[in-house]
């Protein structure tokens, strides 16, 4: 990702603040420059150079210099500066540090800026889980170095019980100022950490809400044919311009999860590649291969940033993909197969796991002897009563995905469509002509559109040149553009179709399910509404004489434990040493099932009291997971009941249909009730 810049052909702008000139946010050098470049052209008008001046970076006469800055200044606009933009964007462009080499979470990046405006730390939150960016911060500034500073981030930080420590430390650090991008649209996170800060004596700024409460037409300000800042195109050059232009990077860089606050869905693209006359294969069928070869390493880098790829049964059967992002280490997206037959080859590259982990999605009752062979195959395998690809979607969303990228044919794209799954498209255009009346075209007949009049249309479009090819972006109806997304998240009161008591999570939790049972707490992603309960929330535990970043690295380690084995010793040290729960787990899921003989032979026993020793030592009284944890005891009631809603785990969890053992839950109640006993 690239840092925006205020029209094409602006200088670089860079963190180092001190360089640039305090009106047009340009170096001094060039904004003098710029006057004697611009001083020519007034000559003619009886103007000398030195009856110029700069006004907001617009080189001007120095009668309409007095004139403009006679005016009355805006005190709505006083509150940010130039420098306040330059700083967002680079916290926008830190928070995406590890984007494609772990799944997708809130993106988090952090710039602190001292008095002298020196940048002293630039930090970002690695994983979900893991460490937060502000904290990062201000522990690698210290205390002498934070005092009086600035500190800028992209998202608001969490502010909730047993996540109060990046307020604590803000507020004891001493920071003068902070500057946030947007609120955290998590409806249970939404402005309170702002409020608190504010509280506490420290000054907050936050770009997009004082944007939204000077401009009733913001949406329309952020639509353009072109990608840019649709009121930039008329040639100006203002600090307003700038801040609209760098809320849109803080809404692109947390585009996922605006999505599935807004809409309670995965954010799904639809990627197609298409010839000239747009066809996406021949009259035969081949396709290999429609664009070029930059094109499709852009298409394995978008794999990369997706929780999952999903591709129909005819995907499946025609093309016999791998899905994956052809990266042996880094985040591998589950590949998805959605069949309502079942009709499907046992002998795919699909259902090779050790590659990726595979899910295939069908209709209750449909093959069962197939379905046993492919769960046989390590393949994951469920059946949805009266399957639509609406009920795909919302399956993604409980199992926490964020986004999905949909790389189906034309057969299954029209009704994703046309069911409001897709929300935005990547076409890719590659300059050649194939022909055929009945070859296939990106999207079939299944959206009943007959007038052109009737068709849809693709808004906030964005044009890149890939090579040969054009890769063209756009939002579908169903979203608009992204300040839609962003107007229909921040509108929301509550938690999209969650109850109040059991609304524990926003990116992952069925409301079906949730309303089953009122007196409840669900759990499952670190982000969402009790994240601290899950074993992915990095909380340092000690135990058996060594640190571990989480509960899910001493879990995953101790498969390996009990054993003589080098390798097994290895394997242990190689999962402790991953900087989060994501990484640890995926590492050791894979050596338990590459590498069978490496687990301890009693580990189906075992694991229970592994878990239970690290639970206990995780919510030790007095800390912040323990009081959260506490918290669910409930006042003058029966204590909630602690569920993992975990759709792929039975044991841990609740599983799909709900019926699963959920021992992580009955765990943590017995550690909650033990300790009130």
């Amino acid at each position: 990702m690239r840092l925006a810049s205020a029209k094409p052909g602006a200088p670089v702008v860079t963190p180092h603040v001190s360089w640039f000139h305090p009106r047009s946010g340009c170096r001094a050098s060039e904004a003098r420059l710029r006057v004697a470049v611009v001083a020519n052209s007034f000559k003619n008008k009886g103007n000398t150079p030195s009856s110029l001046s700069v006004v907001k970076g617009k080189v001007v006469p120095v009668g309409e210099a007095e004139r403009l800055r006679g005016m009355k200044e805006d005190v709505s606009t006083s509150t940010f500066h130039r420098r306040d933009m330059v700083m967002l964007r680079r916290a926008c462009l830190l928070s995406t540090s590890t984007q494609g080499d772990v799944a997708p979470f809130p993106f988090s990046g952090c710039v602190l800026v001292t008095k002298k405006t020196k940048v002293v730390a630039e930090t970002y939150q690695y994983a979900s889980g893991t460490e937060a960016a502000e904290l990062q911060g201000l522990s690698l500034a210290g205390k002498g170095k934070s005092k009086g500073a600035t500190l800028y981030l992209n998202l608001e930080p969490s502010y909730a019980m047993g996540e109060e420590a990046s307020v604590t430390s803000i507020v004891e650090s001493r920071v003068a100022r902070v500057v946030i991008g947007m609120e955290n649209p998590l409806v249970h996170l939404r402005g309170r950490a702002i409020k608190a800060l504010r509280e506490a004596g420290v000054q907050v700024d936050c770009l997009r809400s004082h944007l939204a409460g000077k401009f009733d037409n913001l949406v329309e300000m952020g639509l353009s044919s072109d990608g840019s800042v649709g009121f930039l195109d008329s040639g100006g050059d203002t600090l307003e311009q700038e801040m609209v232009m760098t809320l849109k990077l803080c809404l692109e860089t947390n585009e996922n999860l605006l999505h599935c606050v807004a809409k309670g869905r995965p954010l799904c693209v639809l990627k197609y590649a298409m010839t000239f006359d747009g066809k996406t294969a021949s009259v035969s069928g081949h396709s290999a291969w429609i664009s070029g070869t930059r094109s499709r390493q852009l298409v394995y880098r978008q794999r990369a940033l997706c929780d999952c790829v999903v591709v129909g049964g005819e995907t499946a059967r025609s093309d016999n993909p791998n899905l994956t992002t052809r990266r042996d280490e880094g985040h591998a997206p589950t590949r998805v197969v959605v069949s309502r037959t079942m009709d499907l080859p046992l002998d795919c590259n699909l259902w090779d796991v050790g590659m990726a982990p595979t899910l295939v999605i069908t209709e209750r009752g449909a093959k069962p002897e197939l379905q046993r062979s492919l769960r046989g195959m390590g393949v994951e395998v469920i059946e949805i009563e009266g399957l639509s690809l609406a009920k795909v979607a919302d399956h993604l969303y409980d199992r926490g995905f964020m986004r999905a990228l949909w790389e189906c044919g034309g057969v299954m794209a029209a009704p994703a469509i046309s069911e409001g799954v897709i929300s935005k498209v990547m076409a890719f255009v590659a300059p050649k002509i194939i022909g055929g009346a009945d070859a296939p075209t990106p999207v079939g007949d299944a959206l009943g559109l007959t007038k052109m009049s009737d068709a849809l249309d693709v808004t906030d479009i964005r044009y890149e040149q890939v090579d040969q090819d054009v890769l063209a972006t756009g939002y579908l109806p169903t979203t608009t553009s992204l300040f839609h997304l962003a107007e229909e998240a921040y509108a929301l009161a509550r938690d999209r179709g969650y109850p109040e008591v059991a609304s524990s999570v926003t990116c992952g939790a069925s409301s079906s399910a949730i309303g089953a049972e009122e007196n409840a707490v669900r759990f499952y992603k670190a982000w969402n509404r009790y994240g601290i309960l899950s074993n992915f929330f990095c909380v340092p535990i000690e135990l058996d004489g060594k640190m571990w970043r989480s509960v899910e690295h001493y879990y995953q380690a101790m498969k390996f434990s009990n054993s003589c084995s080098v390798e097994a010793a290895l394997a242990m040290d190689e999962i402790a040493a991953q900087k989060s729960a994501e990484e640890a787990a995926r590492i050791g899921r894979c050596l338990q099932s590459s590498k069978p003989s490496l687990v301890r032979q009693d580990w189906g026993e075992a694991k229970l009291e592994v878990m239970r020793n690290a639970l206990e030592c995780k919510f030790r009284r007095g800390t912040p997971a323990w009081e959260l944890l506490h918290s669910t005891c409930g006042v003058g009631e029966m204590p909630c009941r602690l569920i993992e809603y975990s759709p792929r785990d039975s044991f841990w969890g609740e599983g799909f249909d709900g019926k699963g053992e959920n021992w992580l839950g009955v765990m943590l109640m017995d550690v909650r009730d033990m300790d009130g006993e």
